[in-house]
Parts: C-alpha cells; sequence; structure tokens
C-alpha cells in the first residue's frame, strides 16, 4: 500500500478513484522489470532504485498528452538495464 501511495505523490493524483489505474501501472512495472531479467527478490525488496524506476514507468504512461512519456520511458529502461546487469554482476561474484 505505501508504493501506492508513494506513486500517487509523484504522480500527483490525490483522487483515490485513479488508485485501481495508479496500482496497475505499478503491477506493470514490477511484471514488467522481472520479464527484462530483475530478480524477483530485488524487486520485492523494493530499493530506492527499484522505487525509481517504478516511478519512471508510471510516469511515461500515466495520462495523455505527455510530451515527457519517451524521455521517462528511455530512463525506465535503462534504469532496468543496470538493475539486471549489477544483479548479474553480483551473482557472478559470490
Amino acid at each position: 500500500m505505501a508504493l501506492l501511495e508513494d506513486m500517487k505523490r509523484i504522480l500527483r493524483v490525490s483522487a483515490d478513484e485513479l488508485d485501481p489505474e495508479v496500482q496497475l501501472l505499478i503491477d506493470a512495472a514490477r511484471d514488467d522489470m522481472a520479464r527484462a531479467g530483475v530478480p524477483a527478490d530485488v524487486i520485492d525488496q523494493e530499493g530506492p532504485l527499484v522505487v525509481h524506476a517504478v516511478a519512471l514507468f508510471c510516469k511515461a504512461r500515466f495520462g495523455y498528452d505527455n510530451s515527457e512519456a519517451p524521455r521517462f520511458d528511455e530512463s525506465y529502461r535503462a534504469l532496468v538495464c543496470d538493475l539486471v546487469n549489477s544483479t548479474l554482476v553480483r551473482s557472478v561474484g559470490e
């Protein structure tokens, strides 16, 4: 529930009626990160980088007429690549 409230603040949403849409974006971001290869335990810990990735994903996809969407999506993709690569390096070195 805390992640939902965080994303609502980031998206500047105060109405609870948009909670299902925001939650759907959160869930989609988590699924997308998993699909890209970010380990589930990293996603589940919801560390700052994962929360930031979720925020970028949500900002790229929330609402209409968002001229900044491509920039947010590009930042999201780069961060996911970093998360995948850093977890691969960590697991190889262990």
